[in-house]
């Protein structure tokens, strides 16, 4: 089953207040590759590459235990360069 992502008023609220478009933020979490993703629990990491190139997380949120792979966005920022070669380091190694 493919993963299903879904937007809601808070997501492009939260998408707004941290400066990201929710294009980029589709576009990262349909297309964009590599990506590193880091799953806990509910919560869904996923961290790639924007349209324009810079590297952003996306923060997702499992809607409900009895929907798996269905995720609400829950907000976004683009990464600092520590972290941009942090990520580098770890797709190259």
């Amino acid at each position: 089953m493919e993963e299903d992502y879904q937007f809601d008023d808070d997501s492009y609220t939260a998408l707004g207040a941290a400066g990201v478009a929710w294009q980029d933020a589709v576009f990262l979490l349909r297309q964009s590759r590599p990506v590193v993703r880091r799953h806990l629990g509910a919560v869904l990491n996923i961290a790639g590459r924007d349209r324009q190139g810079r590297w952003l997380a996306v923060a997702l949120i499992e809607v409900a235990p009895q929907r798996a792979d269905q995720y609400t966005v829950a907000g976004a920022r683009y990464l600092d360069d520590v972290e941009v070669a942090a990520i580098e380091r770890m797709l190259k190694g």
